[in-house]
């Protein structure tokens, strides 16, 4: 979390002598103090920034500054409200705090008539829920460093400016301060790792009984990467609730006892069917390169579609079209009509307007018993990033959102934050790279089991749930849900989880017990809850009328709503900040504060290899890294194909990213030339290219933009002709019926072929689609299992088709994947 406290306007950094992280985990949730201490050195007061990044679904709860021996607390107050206490503070002498949310994962700290020769230690205290893996784990990660952002224009006021514009980043060398970690795991635990740092751990009883493990580090950390540990849980899957008691006579909500109830249901083995809706940019921006390779990607989706699925493909630019009125059965017919649709896709819908679709798609009716799942394919140029995520996160609980940025100009806030706000997630996709690989991956998750229609029900009346809407539940995902008890008695209780798997009904209860015990275990869960429900009340989610009865006295909107939530519990939000007046010193701070800004020390300098360099490029010139190209360039600049990843060597080349400090060069980063040209020629992927280009002589090979240094032979690790038109033969079944191209994989005609089937010549045509299925499936594990992840989709379901017809007696499916692998 450390980036660093800064003077505005120019000078020197004050140096932070050290950081001290301290962290609790409790269930799937962590709270986190973070101890900074700094020194100014100069000989006036300062007005100094901390800026620090948090992910959005933390939350900051507490800060605390020290200064000359007095402790100064913050306090949550309406934003405009807190801004002008603090301008008063400053005006009359005084040293004061203010911090702020400048982005959902921004926050800004201005630290006022910070004295000379002074020290400052800044104490901030976060709570967040722990993201989840597929084994149970759960995941804690401490952001090192702050990211420079993209900035996308947007007609949201409130994102008017870049908060990151202004700042300068130093490399890991140049921190001179310390770093302390230590994790508090309140959870009974198999296992703690860190694929990020060693650790040592140590397994303990606290003074009220509860099981605990102590984990520190035990190297030195370097700034150069997130602190992250991997905590497995025991039974992971069993559910269970963690309560906090009430405080009789607090403030709102925290006078409620309040309840945290996990759920991580265990349905690996169920099969997954979904309704699958894929969102395609035909922008003009999308043309070449883009939306060639949206087309291809669109085709292994189609293909990989599971039985009993429903699906739609909707194109937008200044304008948007659905293929069919609604969603439709995944069948031969409708597979085929999409598949002609796709081959004609143009980019031909002018602008960008990506809100309308979104919203006609979330106001259409869902299929019963089947989760919505939206795959958003774009270049990212939209002016109305934050309606657009908001639109996607007040249906959160309708649909479930996947994003793909293509190219180095898509905007990560809009792609990353579809995929936050609809519980999906997201990729990035640059020239050179393929698409298809990343996008098949997150069609897996996609289609992995998950709970539809899911409703919570408590056994107690009165309950304040938040989420007030239960979105469904993935393989792998786990479900966190808060309640308010009416009351802060001792009480038992219970609350189950119901919902469907494709048809079938699913259900688990869980048991919780309200002790005065409790009460002392702090106000996690309570803050937790509340933000929760301010996410509910600001996406208009919430019965507004029974959290005003709850709160009491007058509310007259929503962002008095939220105000009133917020200060109650000291839970900062977009529509408050905290801020700390330093009443006590005896005298007035003297002097001329200087107003400074200097460079924050991060964590590394980014190279050329990181995804946000590309971003951060868009508004600053870009000068190449030192040193000669890799090799020649291309008439007239123009892209270079890694020889590495199609067969022969590599061509000698520097390491990019040990120029610019971003670790080993990508695909990407080795491809591009520079010779501050822009390509003349956009080459549409190496699966266009490997039957073409070894046909071209050199002279041709040239013209188009080809490195003398390269040659697409046999070893080719990419998809070529033969696969896609393999992958366009499939049906919607999961079968391949017998054609000449299957023949040609094996060098037969189709006669030959026919009559080497174990079935005899002139068997059923069930029986040949089994045969050529077979051996089609033989094929892609012997050729291209380099990029199994684009085509394992579809082997599995023709594998689940073949096993389900009736075979003659004393043939097995076992015996005709043998049969097929002596073909090759």
């Amino acid at each position: 979390m450390p980036c660093g406290l800064c003077k505005k306007s120019g000078g020197s950094p004050i140096p932070l002598r050290s950081v001290r992280v301290e962290s609790t985990v409790i269930g799937y949730t962590a709270r986190v103090v973070s101890r900074l201490e700094y020194e100014n050195e100069e000989g006036n007061p300062v007005e100094a920034v901390f800026t620090f990044p948090l992910d959005e679904s933390s939350t900051v709860v507490d800060f605390t500054a020290l200064i000359g021996g007095r402790k100064i607390v913050g306090i949550v107050k309406e934003k405009e409200e807190a801004k002008q206490a603090y301008d008063d503070a400053i005006a009359s002498g005084q040293s004061a705090f203010l911090m702020e949310s400048v982005r959902r994962d921004i926050f800004t700290v201005s630290v006022g008539n910070l004295p000379p020769r002074k020290k400052a230690t800044v104490e901030i205290t976060f709570i967040m829920e722990l993201p989840t893996e597929h084994d149970g784990s759960v995941c804690f990660n401490l952001p090192s460093v702050l990211t420079p952002r993209y900035h996308a224009a947007s007609s949201n006021p409130a994102e008017s400016t870049n908060p990151t514009a202004d700042v300068t980043y130093l490399p890991a060398s140049a921190i001179p301060y310390t770093f302390s970690f230590e994790m508090r795991i309140e959870t009974d635990v198999d296992d703690v790792t860190s694929p990020t740092h060693q650790l040592t751990t140590e397994h303990a009883v606290d003074d009220a009984g509860y099981s605990v493990t102590l984990v520190r580090l035990t190297e030195e950390h370097k700034f150069d990467k997130d602190v992250v540990v991997n905590i497995k849980p025991k039974n992971a899957h069993q559910p269970h609730a963690v309560v906090e008691m009430g405080t009789e006579g607090g403030v709102a909500f925290l006078s409620n006892s309040a309840v945290t109830l996990n759920f991580f249901p265990d349905f690996s083995t169920a099969d997954a069917v979904s309704e699958l809706i894929f969102v395609i940019d035909r922008s003009g921006s999308m043309s070449g390169e883009p939306i060639e390779a949206a087309k291809e990607t669109m085709m292994l989706f189609l293909k990989s579609i599971p039985d009993g699925c429903y699906f739609n493909i909707v194109g937008f630019g200044s304008i948007h079209e659905s293929l069919f009125k609604k969603s439709v059965a995944y069948n031969q017919k409708n597979l085929n009509k999409a598949t002609k649709h796709t081959k004609r896709l143009r980019a031909d819908l002018n602008g960008t307007e990506l809100l309308p679709p979104l919203q006609e798609i979330f106001k259409m009716p869902s299929v019963k018993g089947l989760p919505k799942q939206i795959f958003v394919l774009t270049d990212g140029a939209v002016s109305n990033t934050y309606s657009v995520i908001e639109e996607v996160k007040k249906n959160a609980h309708k649909a479930r959102c996947f994003s793909v940025g293509i190219g180095s100009g898509a905007s990560t806030e809009l792609v990353k934050g579809i995929a936050k706000a609809g519980k999906g997630s997201s990729e990035f996709i640059q020239s050179g790279e393929r698409m298809q690989s990343k996008v098949m991956k997150m069609l897996k998750r996609a289609l992995s089991p998950s709970i539809s229609d899911v409703r919570v029900s408590w056994s107690l009346p009165g309950v304040i749930q938040t989420p007030s809407k239960v979105p469904p539940v993935f393989s792998g995902d786990c479900l966190i849900i808060y309640g308010f008890l009416p009351h802060a008695k001792e009480v038992k209780g219970s609350a189950s989880l119901n919902g469907y798997i494709g048809t079938e009904t699913f259900g688990l209860s869980i048991d919780f017990d309200v002790k005065a015990s409790e009460s002392g275990r702090g106000k996690a869960v309570h803050q937790l809850a509340i933000k929760s429900l301010i996410t509910d009340v600001d996406s208009e989610l919430a019965d507004k009328d029974i959290v005003k009865k709850r709160l009491g006295g007058t509310v007259k909107s929503d962002k008095d709503l939220i105000v009133k939530l917020s200060t109650s519990a000291n839970v900062i939000c977009s529509h408050t900040s905290f801020v700390a007046i330093d009443e006590e010193s005896e005298e007035p701070v003297t002097g001329s504060m200087e107003l400074r800004h200097i460079p924050i020390a991060t964590a590394r300098f980014f190279g050329i290899g990181d995804r946000m360099a590309f971003n951060f490029a868009a508004s600053a010139p870009f000068s190449p890294p030192p040193g000669p190209p890799p090799g020649p360039p291309p008439p007239g600049g123009g892209y270079y194909i890694r020889t590495d990843l199609v067969g022969g060597p590599p061509p000698p080349s520097p390491t990019m990213g040990s120029t610019l400090g971003g670790g080993p060069p990508s695909p990407a980063e080795e491809s591009l030339s520079f010779d501050g040209t822009p390509p003349p020629l956009v080459l549409r992927g190496l699966s266009k290219l490997r039957g073409a280009a070894t046909a071209l002589p050199p002279a041709t090979r040239k013209a188009v933009g080809f490195s003398n240094q390269t040659e697409i032979g046999s070893g080719d690790s990419r998809p070529g002709n033969a696969f896609l038109t393999i992958v366009s033969l499939q049906q919607a079944s999961g079968a391949w019926p017998l054609d000449f191209a299957v023949a040609r994989l094996v060098s037969k005609s189709v006669k030959d072929l026919d009559a080497l089937s174990p079935f005899g010549k002139g068997s059923s045509t069930v029986c040949k689609s089994i045969w050529v299925t077979a051996i089609v499936l033989t094929w892609l594990e012997v050729t291209c299992a380099s990029f199994k992840d684009e085509w394992e989709l579809m082997a599995n379901k023709a594998t689940k088709w073949a096993k389900k017809q009736k075979l003659p007696k004393q043939t097995t499916w076992e015996d005709l994947m043998k049969a097929a692998q002596k073909l090759f």
